[in-house]
C-alpha cells in the first residue's frame, strides 16, 4: 500500500467535516514525507503508525465538540440534500411516476444523444461548470456550482476516485403537458463507487435535469 492509499483509507473512516478531513489528510501525508526524507522506509513508517482503522478512531476521539456537531449537521443535511438535485430533475422524475413514452424519432439520433450523455459526465468529472452552464437550459444554469455538486456526490460517497468505465446508455422519449424530453440512464464505474446517472435533455439536446444515485 502506498502512502496516498493508506491516508485515503484513514480519511474515509473519519466522522468529521470535509474541511477537517482535508486538514488531517495533509497533516498525515506531510508527516510521512518528512519521515521518509529522514531515511525511514515507507513500510516501516506505516507499520509503526498502525492500521487505518486505529488511526481514524484516535482522530475521532480527539475531535472537538464543535467539529462533532458540524459533522452531525452535515449528516442530517445529507439526508435531505437530495432535494437540491430533485428540483433540477422534477420533469424527468415525473416520467418515472407517470410514464408517457413516445418515439424518439431520427433527430437527434441515438448516437448524438449518447455522445451528449458522455459529454455531460466528462464535464462533471472535470468540474467544468462553466461549460455545463453553457449547454443547460436557463433554469439549471445557476445550479452548476462546486458546492452543489460536491454535496450531491457526498450523498453517495466521500471519495469516488477516478472514473473507470461508462456502461450502455438507455434512452427514452417522453411527452408531458405538451413538452417533449429525452431521458437517459447510464451506470458509471469509479474507483470507489458505482453511480447511476439519469440525465434529461430537451429536443435540442440542452441539459434539463440530472440525478445521481
Amino acid at each position: 500500500m502506498n502512502a496516498e492509499k493508506y491516508v485515503k483509507d484513514i480519511v474515509n473512516r473519519l466522522k468529521c467535516t470535509g474541511k477537517k478531513k482535508k486538514e488531517i489528510k495533509n497533516q498525515l501525508l506531510s508527516d510521512i514525507a518528512a519521515r521518509r526524507e529522514q531515511g525511514e522506509a515507507l513500510e516501516q513508517i506505516l507499520a509503526g503508525m498502525g492500521s487505518p482503522k486505529e488511526i481514524a478512531e484516535a482522530f475521532c476521539q480527539n475531535l472537538s465538540d464543535a467539529e462533532r456537531k458540524a459533522y452531525r449537521r452535515r449528516k442530517i443535511g445529507q439526508t435531505v440534500g437530495g432535494i437540491v438535485l430533485v428540483i433540477l430533475f422534477m420533469a424527468a422524475l415525473s416520467w418515472w411516476m407517470i410514464p408517457k413514452p413516445v418515439a424518439l424519432g431520427d433527430s437527434p439520433s441515438q448516437e448524438e444523444i449518447t455522445a451528449s450523455v458522455e459529454n455531460v459526465i466528462e464535464l462533471l468529472n472535470k468540474n467544468d461548470f462553466e461549460t455545463l452552464r453553457s449547454i443547460s437550459i436557463e433554469k439549471m444554469q445557476p445550479i452548476w456550482t462546486q458546492e452543489t455538486i460536491d454535496q450531491a456526490r457526498q450523498n453517495i460517497a466521500d471519495d469516488w476516485g477516478e472514473m473507470q468505465s461508462i456502461g450502455k446508455v438507455y434512452l427514452q422519449g417522453i411527452k408531458q403537458k405538451g413538452k417533449f424530453m429525452i431521458v437517459t440512464q447510464v451506470d458509471v464505474i469509479y474507483e470507489k463507487v458505482s453511480t447511476v446517472y439519469t440525465i434529461s435533455f430537451d429536443k435540442d439536446l440542452r441539459l434539463e435535469g440530472l440525478y445521481m444515485r
